[in-house]
């Protein structure tokens, strides 16, 4: 049960049924069990069968039997990401319609190109390349002629504008202590594809 001022936990594991699980998967699902089960909160189940191409519906059913084998139940039903795409649509239009998002056109392999020819090499905390903004100051009629023109896009989040709304992002984590999130040095991530509301 959660001590004096804490609140229940509500944590979840969330597998893609692209394949099967590992011990990795066993030991995040554990762990966010039993940190649901100790604050007295709730475990729930998500899963992330956004990808059309690679989910399967045997690697789903699957991941239900390995969890009921090592013993961990969840509460409800497991949530589908594919059964609440109109959400991610609503989400995504009030973050365009705040002026939060932006279209990227950019390949993967032309932000590298251009972080190594810049010089600069942005890299993240894990030392991956951070998008060095691009496709953010494009014209806005430049923008919706490449739209219209069919170009393929992500939308992408201008994390310097969403942060003058939010000012800075700090809590207290139960095992961590006390956190605060640059999330700008991670630069701006894509949030959705072009005909797709989510991206992960």
């Amino acid at each position: 049960m959660p001590g004096p001022g804490e609140q229940p936990l509500i944590t979840r594991f969330a597998p893609s049924p692209t394949g099967y699980l590992h011990i990795g998967h066993a030991y995040s699902a554990l762990f966010a069990c039993e940190a649901a089960r100790q604050s007295g909160g709730r475990f729930l189940l998500r899963i992330e069968d956004i990808d059309s191409q690679r989910c399967r519906p045997e690697f789903e059913r699957a991941t239900y039997e390995d969890l009921d084998w090592v013993g961990i139940h969840w509460h409800g039903e497991p949530l589908r990401q594919s059964e609440h795409m109109s959400r991610y649509e609503g989400a995504l239009l009030h973050l365009l319609e705040e002026g939060l998002l932006y279209p990227c056109f950019c390949s993967r392999k032309q932000i590298r190109m251009e972080v190594e020819q810049s010089g600069r090499a942005p890299h993240g905390p894990s030392h991956e390349l951070v998008y060095p903004g691009i496709c953010r100051d494009i014209d806005p009629a430049e923008r919706e002629r490449r739209i219209v023109k069919g170009e393929p896009f992500a939308w992408r989040l201008d994390v310097a504008r969403a942060m003058t709304r939010t000012g800075p992002l700090h809590w207290h984590d139960c095992r961590a202590g006390w956190v605060e999130a640059r999330p700008e040095a991670l630069g701006d991530p894509i949030l959705a594809r072009k005909d797709t509301p989510t991206s992960y």
